[in-house]
């Protein structure tokens, strides 16, 4: 009998173990974290009123010339995914930054986001920040800048633009881009409206 004969039956066994240790491998994937080396130090609060470094060191918002947030993942984020062949894996949630800047020191800090609640809690607490005016030295348009994507979908977002423009505080041009539209009729009315 020649040896080709029987090579189905030597290639299946090899076949059957490659393929089974693809599948974990594929599998658990999405179950492995991203591989960074960190340490706690300290504790950061942001809340309505002020910005609070380790419980005891107190920013209020007035106080602050330059604010800026990443806030990129939460811990058990999925990232690193590819079309039709992913090579995922989870964040732990620690790559997200923080710069604040007062008239006489610099912070800058990198912070975890707990899970996608404290993500969107982080995202709407700034948007209600921006929203409530209480970043009075720094310029609107660096304000607006740090309101997240996601929140300038929403009325209050729209609402809080047309404010601004009718307070002269952005031109009505500016004003109008930020606030979107779906038409050039409906920029018009915009226009008409509140720009007079």
């Amino acid at each position: 009998m020649p040896l080709y004969a029987n090579i189905q039956n030597l290639i299946w066994p090899i076949f059957l173990i490659g393929s089974l240790l693809m599948l974990i491998a594929y599998v658990y994937q999405f179950y492995d974290f991203e591989n960074i080396e960190h340490q706690k130090k300290g504790r950061i609060e942001i809340n309505d009123n002020e910005i609070i470094i380790d419980y005891k060191q107190r920013i209020e918002y007035a106080e602050l010339i330059d604010l800026k947030f990443e806030m990129d993942s939460y811990h058990g984020k999925r990232i690193n995914r590819y079309y039709r062949h992913p090579v995922e894996k989870k964040s732990l949630g620690i790559n997200n930054s923080i710069r604040l800047k007062t008239k006489v020191k610099s912070y800058d800090f990198n912070f975890k986001l707990e899970d996608k609640i404290h993500f969107k809690e982080l995202q709407r607490t700034v948007f209600e920040v921006v929203k409530s005016e209480k970043l009075t030295k720094i310029d609107l348009k660096r304000q607006i800048e740090l309101i997240p994507n996601e929140m300038k979908k929403f009325n209050e977002y729209k609402i809080f633009i047309i404010k601004q423009i009718v307070d002269k505080k952005l031109n009505c041009k500016e004003g109008l881009l930020l606030h979107g539209y779906k038409s050039d009729k409906e920029a018009l009315e915009l226009r008409n409206k509140y720009c007079k």
